[in-house]
């Protein structure tokens, strides 16, 4: 069994799948293994991949239909059998000892279940921006349980990205895994679903990776991003009703600013 499972969603990768997966088997851990879903690209990824499988048996490729970011993620969470889950989308760019250092953190920290780091900002050429994510947005890290981190959460997603994080499979597995309808934003709910079962996050204070900016993310379409932003929260306030009473002022600001950003179609931290 691999210690490390990393899931990789996949939709017409081929500019990018080859160089994430050679950044992969570069880590200085190499017990894992590489989850790639295709979600229904129409490109050669499938070829691409398939040359590094023929070389890596660490590598495995599944073929899905087209059904968002959300959907490859679940799917390749039910073949994976790693003791943590690692997630590394199509254009991810981890530093060697990504993996290294947050595997001796959570065998250091038994009771956190998720740690995530910070990232440096990429453009699609791999040129480094001047500031970190962190840096850039004003964000302040949060680490802790549900008391500590959700209210945090609701103002804004503090982590980056999926991947930043490593979590232990067995609090994926006691949430019921990854939830298919939030497309690419199904990140964000897990992060709510974690706290509320319990699980505690703990924080690595350097960038371990680098989150790429440019015209393919998909987080660049405003309007769907604050659409399953709206879903997500709203969900999250369903099942913990008693949240809008302790938080009023808190819960309706940031429904205005959901709703002001996706009729504006505004992104502030557009570049």
């Amino acid at each position: 069994m691999p210690k490390i499972s990393i899931l990789s969603p996949l939709y017409n990768s081929t500019s990018f799948i080859g160089w994430a997966i050679q950044n992969i088997q570069s880590q200085t851990i190499q017990d894992f293994e590489m989850l790639t879903v295709d979600d229904g690209s129409t490109d050669d990824t499938k070829e691409v991949v398939r040359k590094f499988i023929e070389k890596d048996s660490r590598i495995e490729y599944f073929y899905k239909e087209n059904g968002g970011a959300g959907s490859a993620v679940a799917e390749g969470l039910l073949h994976a059998h790693g003791e943590y889950i690692a997630f590394c989308d199509q254009d991810d760019w981890w530093l060697p000892e990504k993996l290294e250092k947050q595997i001796h953190f959570l065998e250091e920290h038994q009771d956190i279940d998720l740690v995530y780091s910070d990232a440096y900002i990429g453009d699609a050429h791999g040129a480094l921006m001047r500031h970190t994510w962190m840096q850039t947005r004003k964000v302040v890290p949060c680490e802790g349980g549900y008391t500590e981190c959700v209210k945090e959460l609701f103002k804004r997603n503090f982590i980056c990205a999926p991947l930043v994080v490593l979590v232990r499979k067995s609090a994926l597995d006691k949430i019921g895994g990854i939830h298919t309808a939030y497309l690419g934003a199904y990140d964000y709910d897990v992060w709510f679903r974690l706290l509320e079962c319990g699980s505690r996050f703990g924080y690595i204070a350097e960038p371990l990776a680098v989150w790429r900016s440019h015209a393919q993310n998909e987080s660049h379409n405003i309007r769907k991003a604050k659409k399953m932003q709206l879903k997500i929260l709203c969900a999250f306030l369903k099942r913990n009703p008693l949240f809008v009473l302790q938080h009023p002022l808190l819960v309706s600001v940031k429904m205005m600013r959901i709703f002001g950003a996706f009729l504006l179609n505004f992104n502030p931290y557009k570049r």
